[in-house]
């Protein structure tokens, strides 16, 4: 281990590595069919019925349904009401591309916090519900196939989560949950859902976390993982006690950033794409990752994952960039984006909660 003035020196060194590396990574290069992205108007087109505070989660299945997932009534434990009128509600809608609606499942209390949505390799639905503790796998028509964690309940145990917030799919059928609001790990489970194993602690050290706010598998075989400082966020949709008293203020000498980690959780560096992350994800050679912008928006990165090099930005992609979904059959980007009221937007409806971005013609 180095230790004294031989540390400092490896500390200057690696800190010079990475400066270089991000001074690289960050041009922006456009390559063939890297065209720029255009916001697309009047989508989706939300029927008279549905009624919801703001977006949340979005992804898209290889037919071109877009389903998201909102958070219809904002959640709200800390208030003496919570159990009543401030307890959270969130549904899954579906759209097609046109923004065309066509349907909704797990309306009522399925869920109680939508946090985002993913769909694995054979097509089955992913379902995060933050406030609600769980990790759902559900068919295409929102049917239950199985549950982690425990409705409602929260913990740091192989069978409950504190906050989770995203799901990734490794080859060997492995499924990795970011549980990272409340707590401050990567939970391995095997694709019929049995807990194998949990990674990571609390604090800035490498391997260390502490807000876990989305998670992806790349091309390259990286585990990518959005790693967000500063204390306890959101303190008033929890519980007394569900904070631990080291979370409620800001991590000492921490920066949010992404890290790599192998996909049996050893932990590798920092990702140096990205300097201010809400989330990331991947579809195919090209990594998708959110960084603050101007105007209280967040921009949106396009990253070739074998150079790690920004081919194509969309700048003020949404007030927050909180999940990104591609449709690999048409290259659209669809954006779930939360509480637009931070920048001086409306909520549900008449506001930017979701967005659709297509590529112009050359």
């Amino acid at each position: 281990m180095l230790r004294g003035r031989s540390r400092s020196v490896a500390t200057l060194i690696a800190l010079a590595i990475a400066v270089a590396v991000l001074t690289v990574s960050r041009s922006v290069v456009r390559g063939a069919g890297d065209a720029p992205y255009r916001l697309v108007g009047n989508w989706p087109q939300y029927p008279p019925a549905m009624d919801f505070e703001m977006g949340s989660g979005v992804a898209v299945d290889a037919k071109g349904i877009v389903y998201l997932f909102t958070r219809d009534r904002d959640h709200w434990a800390g208030h003496p009401l919570a159990m009543t009128r401030y307890k959270g509600k969130a549904s899954v809608s579906l759209f097609d591309r046109g923004g065309k609606y066509l349907g909704k499942w797990a309306a009522g209390e399925a869920f109680i916090g939508a946090h985002t949505l993913h769909i694995d390799h054979e097509g089955h639905i992913w379902a995060v519900d933050r406030d609600g503790h769980q990790v759902k796998k559900l068919r295409a028509d929102g049917t239950t196939i199985f549950t982690l964690g425990q409705h409602g309940k929260w913990g740091n145990g192989p069978d409950t989560f504190n906050g989770p917030t995203g799901v990734a799919f490794l080859p060997n059928g492995d499924v990795v949950v970011s549980d990272g609001y409340w707590n401050s790990r990567l939970v391995w489970f095997s694709k019929d859902g049995k807990f194998l194993k949990s990674v990571g602690t609390w604090g800035a050290a490498p391997g260390q976390f502490g807000t876990v706010h989305s998670t992806a598998l790349d091309s390259r075989g990286r585990l990518l993982v959005a790693n967000l400082c500063g204390g306890a966020l959101h303190p008033y949709v929890t519980a007394p006690g569900q904070i631990a008293p080291e979370r409620l203020a800001r991590i000492p000498g921490c920066t949010s950033r992404v890290d790599i980690y192998t996909q049996d959780g050893r932990y590798v560096g920092v990702w140096p794409v990205v300097k201010s992350p809400l989330s990331v994800t991947a579809y195919g050679t090209r990594i998708f990752a959110s960084e603050a912008g101007a105007r209280g928006a967040q921009n949106l990165l396009i990253v070739d994952a074998a150079t790690d090099t920004v081919v194509n930005t969309i700048v003020n992609a949404a007030i927050y960039v909180h999940q990104v979904a591609l449709d690999e059959g048409t290259g659209d980007i669809y954006i779930a984006s939360v509480y637009p009221e931070h920048a001086g937007q409306k909520r549900g409806r008449e506001g930017p909660s979701h967005r659709r971005w297509t590529q112009a013609p050359r």
